[in-house]
């Protein structure tokens, strides 16, 4: 593999005039520069296309595909379809890379080649800049098995501590599971890393590796509800699926049973 290898950098957008150009600027910044931008527009009825259109005119590599509001996972199935790279890095459009984030990833690519996903940890920054917390500051992955198998078990065990902000993944890999599922709308991401850890190695990289924006649009009621209803959903789906341990299937029993004590006892 060579060095410098080209890495497509996925930004799903959709009404992202507020944000677009700090994500943008975070790349076009990078210290490595073998890279890609590939935006998918996923219905924005604000400005969003024409601060993209300004930047591509400026000479920035971007691939833009504009398309009627589809949802997440397909924006991001056809993201995977435009990208030119063997590597596809996530950043949504509200978030940031740090300047380092592709060379550190594509050093960890390089060094562990038997790993088809890869994350790392991020920070949790409100609209004012300031520091949340770290990711892994409430738990640290890093020392887990993430091996093929063992890491679907790890990640239901933990829940899902895979920051989307911080993904690198293998573009045929990712299509040989078919990409994300186009039946859920909020859970795409965590359900992806899953069936990537079902059949591939994972790798977690200790560094911090890009910033993910906290900000009152991420958790309306209505987006709460259908979480839990698509939650409830893949329990079902990884409780029977193959390679599940019983470790596990306890495990998110009792996740289960405390988020209903939770709800019970707070309505």
């Amino acid at each position: 593999m060579s060095d410098n290898f080209l890495i497509s950098i996925m930004i799903c957008c959709y009404n992202s005039e507020k944000y677009i150009s700090e994500t943008i600027d975070s790349i076009i910044n990078q210290t490595y520069d073998n890279w890609e931008i590939i935006i998918i527009n996923d219905g924005s009825k604000d400005n969003t296309e024409e601060i993209i259109l300004n930047y591509r005119q400026q000479g920035v590599p971007i691939t833009y595909h504009c398309q009627e509001n589809k949802g997440f996972a397909a924006a991001r199935n056809k993201a995977i379809e435009l990208a030119k790279g063997e590597w596809i890095a996530i950043i949504d459009h509200d978030d940031v890379c740090l300047l380092d984030r592709l060379e550190i990833q594509s050093t960890h690519i390089r060094k562990h080649p038997n790993a088809e996903l890869f994350f790392a940890n991020t920070i949790h920054f409100n609209d004012k800049g300031v520091e949340i917390r770290r990711h892994f500051d409430r738990f640290n992955p890093c020392k887990l098995d993430l091996s093929a198998g063992k890491a679907l078990n790890n990640l239901l065990i933990h829940a899902n501590f895979i920051s989307s902000s911080t993904v690198v993944f293998n573009k045929k890999v990712a299509l040989s599971i078919g990409g994300f599922n186009t039946e859920y709308k909020y859970v795409v991401d965590a359900d992806f890393c899953k069936r990537m850890g079902s059949r591939y190695d994972i790798y977690a990289g200790e560094e911090t590796v890009s910033k993910w924006r906290v900000h009152k649009n991420q958790s309306t009621q209505q987006m709460e509800s259908i979480r839990h209803k698509e939650g409830n959903q893949t329990f079902i789906k990884y409780f029977f699926f193959e390679g599940v341990n019983n470790i596990a299937r306890i495990s998110m029993i009792v996740y289960l049973v405390r988020r209903y004590l939770k709800i019970i006892f707070t309505t």
